[in-house]
C-alpha cells in the first residue's frame, strides 16, 4: 500500500489552517485535505467532532516542541481561541510579546511548522496501530543495568510528557527473551516502583512478554512532565539473555544506558545497537564494539529513536 510523505501534507495544511481566525473558522472541513484528515480523524466525522480531533492531534504534536515554537504555533493557528484577531493581528501580538520584529516571528513560525511536520512523520506508526496517540511520550529514559548484585536489576528512570487532555495511569511493557539455556518455562520480571507512581496491575501477552500498569502519583494534564523510577529485576534462578535493548513503540527523545558488569563474570565482547533491526539482535553478530571502564561499565546514549528499531547493548 502506498503511504504518502506526511511532512509536505502537514506543512501545506498548517499554512491553510492559519488563515483568518485559524482553527475558529467555520470551514475547517473544507480546509483539510483528505490525506491530512486521515492522520487523525474518520471520514464521516461531523464538524464538531472533526474540530475536537484536530485540536487534540495538533496539541499532541505541539507539546513536544521547544517553548518558543509551542507558543508561536499555538497563537498562529489560534489554538489559543482568540476570536477577535486575524492572522496578521495575532502575529503582531506575538511580535510585541516576544520583543522581535514581524519578519522574525514569521521565520520562527515557519520553523515551528517544520518541527510539527517532522513530529507528525516520526510518530506515524501505521493506519491500524493506534499507539502514536496513546496520550504520552518518553522525553528521557535513563537506565542503569547492574550485574554486580544478587540477581540482575535495571534501575529505570523515566520522564514522560503528557499529550492527552489528562492522564492518570500508564502501561509499560518489556520483552524478557530466553537466555538460550534450553528452558521453555515462561520468563517473568519483578517490578518495583521507587517513586512517582504505584504498581496496580500486570499482564502477560506471551511466554516472554510482560506488562504492568502504573497509577501515577497525581493526575496530569496535557503538557505536564512527570518523572517516575522503577526497578526491574530478573527473578532468582532465571537466566537473562546477554542484551538490554529498547524497542520504542511510541516516541522516545533520549535514551541513556549504563551497564555495570560483575567483575567475576566479565564478557569477552560488548557492542552497541543504534537503530538496528530485530534480526541484528537475534543473530548476535557484533556491531560497534564498546570498551569497559575501570568500574567494568559501558555507557551509551541515543536521541530521537525510531519506532520499532533496537537501541542498546549486547554482549558475549
Amino acid at each position: 500500500m502506498f503511504v504518502p510523505d506526511v511532512k509536505p501534507i502537514v506543512l501545506k495544511t498548517l499554512e491553510t489552517l492559519r488563515k483568518g481566525r485559524g482553527l475558529l473558522e467555520s470551514d475547517l472541513d473544507e480546509r483539510i485535505d483528505p490525506e491530512f484528515r486521515a492522520l487523525f480523524a474518520a471520514p464521516l466525522d461531523d464538524a464538531a467532532t472533526l474540530r475536537a480531533r484536530l485540536v487534540d492531534y495538533l496539541e499532541e504534536l505541539v507539546v513536544g516542541l521547544p517553548t518558543r515554537e509551542q507558543r508561536v504555533t499555538r497563537v498562529s493557528l489560534n489554538l489559543t481561541s482568540d476570536r477577535e484577531r486575524n492572522l496578521q493581528q495575532r502575529l503582531e501580538g506575538l511580535s510585541a510579546e516576544l520583543h522581535v520584529d514581524l519578519r522574525t516571528v514569521r521565520r520562527w513560525m515557519n520553523h515551528a511548522y517544520r518541527l510539527v511536520a517532522e513530529a507528525a512523520a516520526g510518530e506515524r506508526l501505521g493506519p491500524d496501530d493506534g499507539r502514536s496517540s496513546a496520550g504520552w511520550y518518553v522525553d528521557t529514559f535513563d537506565v542503569t543495568l547492574r550485574f554486580d548484585v544478587a540477581t540482575p536489576e535495571a534501575i529505570e528512570r523515566s520522564t514522560i510528557v503528557v499529550t492527552a487532555p489528562e492522564l492518570e495511569q500508564i502501561t509499560i511493557s518489556a520483552d524478557v527473551p530466553r537466555s538460550g539455556n534450553g528452558s521453555q518455562s515462561p520468563n517473568s520480571l519483578d517490578w518495583e516502583v521507587v517513586h512517582g507512581g504505584t504498581l496496580i496491575g500486570n499482564d502477560r501477552r506471551s511466554s516472554t512478554h510482560v506488562s504492568a500498569v502504573v497509577e501515577l502519583s497525581k493526575p496530569l494534564v496535557r503538557g505536564e512532565r512527570h518523572m517516575y523510577e522503577m526497578i526491574a529485576r530478573i527473578p532468582p534462578g532465571q537466566s537473562m539473555a546477554p542484551r538490554y535493548v529498547c524497542v520504542p513503540l511510541r516516541k522516545y527523545r533520549h535514551f541513556v544506558l549504563r551497564v555495570r558488569f560483575d567483575p567475576a563474570r566479565l564478557p569477552s565482547l560488548v557492542w552497541k545497537h543504534d537503530g538496528d533491526p530485530h534480526s541484528a539482535v537475534q543473530d548476535g553478530v557484533p556491531g560497534e564494539l564498546l570498551t569497559m571502564n575501570r568500574a567494568h561499565e559501558v555507557h551509551v546514549e541515543f536521541r530521537d529513536l525510531f519506532t520499532g528499531y533496537c537501541y542498546g547493548v549486547q554482549w558475549r
